[in-house]
């Protein structure tokens, strides 16, 4: 009897070591990381849809027939509750994050929305990024 009383005092005092669950740990850690980076990317692309300004870009995706092209829209200006947009002279086949060398703003392609209307196109799915405080890299500041 005094063994299995030692025995069970024993089981009952020693814990697992921590590197049993280190390889659990390396596997949700990333997905985690993911996620609420995921969610904290939303969050602020609503929040810069709701509140447009000046110089903000947005990339379109835009659903064809047979295709799926992507552009992006640049504010050009907001009076009250439109937004003014300049989209980009070329469209893109697949997701993009900058202009390629030879794509600007075209001044004559300006489209015109309400906020509500660019909520619309976000809650659609239709907004896939906005861009607000980008650098020359983006080459997001080329008008024509």
């Amino acid at each position: 009897m005094r063994i299995d009383s030692l025995q069970r005092y024993y089981e009952d005092a020693t814990k697992a070591p921590i590197y049993l669950y280190s390889l659990l740990l390396l596997f949700t850690a990333p997905i985690v990381l993911g996620v609420i980076l995921n969610l904290t990317t939303q969050n602020e692309k609503a929040a810069f849809v709701a509140a447009p300004k000046v110089g903000d870009v947005y990339l379109v995706r835009e659903d064809g027939k047979e295709s799926i092209a992507y552009y992006f829209m640049r504010v050009a200006s907001i009076h009250n509750d439109t937004v003014s947009t300049y989209q980009t002279h070329l469209q893109y086949d697949g997701f993009v994050s900058k202009l390629q060398s030879d794509d600007y703003f075209d001044k004559t392609e300006e489209l015109v929305f309400t906020k509500a209307q660019l909520k619309q196109m976000l809650d659609k799915d239709k907004i896939n990024a906005v861009e607000r405080g980008y650098g020359d890299y983006e080459r997001f500041n080329r008008i024509k």
